[in-house]
């Protein structure tokens, strides 16, 4: 089930709140709004604007009759009461109208997708959808598309961040964390239509069933022997999607299955599969504030012994964080969230540890000796000791000897400081 959204679209209505949907947005979604809102202020204010409306209705109705049939509501009346039955389900209403696409030719692929007007809703099938799904899977597939519908009619700051992070990334100049957030919306997007599908029907065996009938094409498809096979995936770890717009069925089925049983403890899997580690390669908008949450955290809980406010250190601090200021108080939890990133994170904190250590010279060795002692509670002291022997052009011998004075070190440093 595919979702599309015309480029080009700008538009805007009286804003809607998010918890009027027929479901609450998940935690990625209300996230990466309220960044783009606040980050991102003039952009998002030019793209929630009221700006070429009609032209954009008229060009995708033109498209829809040139590329598709459009089925009627009298020649298809059950299609029709089933969509009734499904908006009056999630509490919606909405103008709705089906559309049969010819696909690709030779191509006997199934789907099913929602072309976007303000206040109107378009599906388009590709395939032969609905002679392939039950008529529960297909109330299934109805209330996915209503969802992707509802989330861009209802809470129209989910639209005005779709648009930004669309045009965000179609720029010459996109970053690789605007490609991650888009990427990352559009699975997590995936992830709350399939409940949807689930919440029309009420039926997990039918969501999941139309999932692997429009996957693979098959018409013979039971949800427990699905469900058993993806459960055999999941039992030898615990995979992490490569979709770009939509997460990989079993990913979709298992998701949908946890938040059936037990909604916490499945967000904090779904965020596993569809996020995993934070990489620096792969960092969104979000991932790159959160290492930047860390890095602001680790540097203020280095600098919160006076001795070491120095002015040479603070104005290096400054560099990283305009507005710094060191730590009152030692960071407890520090270690703890340090301790969840990966190997590469790590050494990015390494780095930045060794930076301090070495900013003011005049404190000579006290400073390292500090950052020996941090890194050993944090668990990188291993590697900051390689990374410090190597960028320091230190023997080992010496980094021995100061790892065993570093707390004497450090003791006269504040005692000169008092």
């Amino acid at each position: 089930m595919v979702h599309r959204l015309a480029t080009g679209v700008v538009c805007m209505s009286l804003e809607v709140a998010a918890d009027e949907l027929p479901l609450e947005p998940l935690p990625y979604h209300k996230a990466l709004v309220n960044h783009l809102a606040s980050r991102e202020s003039e952009l998002w204010t030019w793209f929630a604007a009221d700006r070429l409306r009609e032209q954009h209705n008229e060009a995708v109705r033109l498209e829809l009759l040139k590329a598709t049939y459009r089925i009627e509501r009298d020649a298809n009346p059950s299609l029709y009461t089933a969509l009734d039955e499904v908006a009056k389900t999630l509490g919606l209403e909405v103008p709705t109208t089906f559309y049969q696409s010819p696909g690709t030719p030779g191509s006997s692929g199934l789907n099913a997708s929602l072309a976007y007007m303000p206040g109107e809703s378009h599906i388009v099938f590709t395939g032969p959808l609905l002679n392939t799904l039950t008529p529960t899977e297909l109330r299934c597939v109805l209330g996915h598309e209503l969802m992707h519908f509802a989330l861009l009619d209802r809470w129209r700051d989910y639209l005005v961040a779709t648009q930004l992070l669309a045009a965000m990334s179609n720029d010459q100049q996109a970053q690789p964390a605007h490609l991650a957030s888009a990427r990352l919306l559009q699975l997590y997007t995936e992830v709350y239509c399939d409940r949807g599908a689930y919440k029309a029907t009420g039926d997990l065996a039918a969501a999941i069933t139309a999932l692997v009938k429009i996957e693979t094409g098959t018409t013979d498809v039971t949800a427990n022997s699905y469900l058993r096979q993806t459960n055999e995936i999941f039992a030898k770890g615990h995979p992490r999607t490569e979709g770009i717009t939509h997460p990989e069925t079993f990913i979709r089925a298992r998701a949908l299955q946890l938040w059936t049983e037990n909604p916490q403890s499945a967000a904090r899997e779904i965020t596993q599969v569809i996020e995993g580690p934070t990489t620096l390669e792969d960092l969104d908008l979000l991932g790159q504030q959160r290492v930047s949450a860390i890095t602001r955290r680790l540097i203020a809980h280095f600098l919160h012994p006076a001795w070491l406010q120095t002015e040479p250190q603070l104005a290096h601090a400054r560099l990283f964080f305009d507005d710094f200021k060191p730590a009152t108080h030692p960071d407890e939890s520090l270690s703890r969230d340090i301790a969840n990133l990966t190997a590469k994170l790590h050494d990015y904190y390494c780095y930045i540890l060794l930076d301090f250590a070495t900013a003011d010279r005049e404190l000579e060795e006290a400073p390292l000796a500090a950052a020996l002692l941090l890194a050993d509670e944090l668990d990188l002291g291993e590697r900051f000791r390689q990374l410090a022997m190597k960028e320091l052009n230190l023997r080992k011998k010496q980094l021995d000897t100061l790892s065993s004075d570093a707390r004497s070190i450090v003791a006269k440093a504040q005692e000169a400081e008092s």
